[in-house]
């Protein structure tokens, strides 16, 4: 599979690196502007990992630092274990 180098997330560019992250898939780096991915993901593995420290990244340039309270890792999940297999399904349904 081929890694981009980086991202733009809503008009912030990401620089994407690879490295050992103590047993953790993947960390979005926001001051370094940085999503981090562990090096011995297969393919699906990597894939969602990136996906997720995109979510991160998104919430974060999208302004959730501004609320008094705020939770960001259940929203994340959410999305990947709610909203994603749904549309997934529902494109796979619509395009085979």
């Amino acid at each position: 599979m081929k890694i981009p180098e980086s991202i733009s997330i809503g008009g912030v560019e990401f620089k994407i690196t690879i490295r050992d992250l103590n047993g953790d898939f993947g960390e979005m780096k926001f001051d370094r502007r940085e999503i981090r991915i562990a090096p011995d993901l297969d393919d699906d593995d990597f894939l969602t990992t990136l996906r997720h420290e995109m979510l991160h990244a998104a919430l974060t340039v999208a302004g959730h630092s501004y609320a008094e309270k705020y939770d960001e890792e259940p929203i994340v999940r959410a999305l990947e274990n709610i909203f994603f297999p749904a549309w997934d399904k529902l494109t796979e349904e619509l395009y085979g």
